[in-house]
Order: structure tokens, then C-alpha cells, then sequence
């Protein structure tokens, strides 16, 4: 069976890249026999893909809905048995200083990375597994997590003080 490495870049979306973010479930429970998988979506543009398309990948991605290309979800499986395609990718900066999640935080959408691919024949002829291996950030974007939905409740600059009898209005 042949490999086939691809380097590609594009904009990142959805990064769970971390065995402490990963997916462990997936869309109707599809990660949850190899403990959950390392995802991200990446959407890549016209000269990406088709380097993508050129390896033989069965990735066709689906168009961006702001234009900017396709997007492509990617996927490594976290517990495969094997020690040679299990847990998480390798994830660096640019200047190729290894990702650490706890000081760095997780990756935001709309960063730039790079990502390495393993494009591999399996046993059934007409399937071509996509795996990956490596991502690289290029330019972080910094995830800020949503805050409270609940708009309704007022922010209190200071305690409200409990109300007696005669500051009560009617």
C-alpha cells in the first residue's frame, strides 16, 4: 500500500487538535470506539485542493459559505491500536517550537496553518484513506469563548441590598 504525503495550507476552523479537546464522539458516535478523534476543518483554496486531489484523497470538501474556497474536514483517530497513526497530530508554531495546549490555549477560527496529510491506499481498491499528521500554525487566532447567553440578567456593579419594608415602591 503506498502513502502519498501532501503539505497544505489553509484557514483553520473548529480546530480539536488536543487529546484535551478532541472529538469523543463524532457525528452518531463514529470516534467513540478509538476514544474519540483529533479534528479540524480547514478550508482550503483552489490550488490547495487540487494538490489535495491530485494525491488521490477521497476528500472532496464542501464550498465555503463566505467564498473563500472548500472546506475540509480532517481527521486522525486517537486510539487505532496502532502506535504509528494513534493520538494526536504533531502541532508547532511557525518557527517549529512545539504547541504546548496549556500556554498556549487552542487554535481560533480563522488561523492560518499548514497541515501534513498521510494520503494511503487501503486494502479495498476503491477506498483512499486521508489522515492527519502534522499541523503548523502560521498565524494564531486566539479562541474566545462565548460568553453567557443569558443577555436578560443585568450585570451588577454592586451587591443589591437586600429590600425592607420601607423601600418597597408601589
Amino acid at each position: 500500500m503506498a502513502t502519498r504525503k501532501v503539505k497544505l495550507t489553509g484557514t483553520a476552523e473548529w480546530a480539536k487538535v488536543f487529546p484535551q479537546n478532541r472529538d469523543l464522539l463524532g457525528f452518531d458516535g463514529a470516534y467513540q470506539d478509538c476514544d474519540g478523534a483529533c479534528t479540524i476543518d480547514v478550508i482550503l483554496d483552489d490550488e490547495n485542493m487540487a494538490k489535495l486531489t491530485a494525491t488521490g484523497s477521497m476528500k472532496r470538501g464542501t464550498p465555503d459559505p463566505e467564498g473563500r474556497g472548500k472546506k475540509v474536514r480532517l481527521v486522525r483517530k486517537y486510539n487505532t491500536g496502532r502506535d504509528w497513526d494513534s493520538g494526536a497530530p504533531v502541532v508547532t508554531k511557525q518557527d517549529g517550537t512545539l504547541w504546548d495546549y496549556d500556554i498556549d490555549g487552542t487554535i481560533g477560527n480563522g488561523s492560518t496553518v499548514e497541515v501534513l496529510l498521510s494520503v494511503y491506499d487501503t486494502r479495498m481498491k476503491s477506498i483512499v484513506g486521508t489522515r492527519l499528521d502534522k499541523v503548523i500554525v502560521l498565524d494564531h487566532v486566539e479562541y474566545i469563548p462565548p460568553q453567557d447567553d443569558d443577555s436578560s440578567s443585568p450585570v451588577l456593579e454592586k451587591p443589591v441590598e437586600a429590600a425592607t419594608e420601607d423601600s418597597v415602591l408601589f
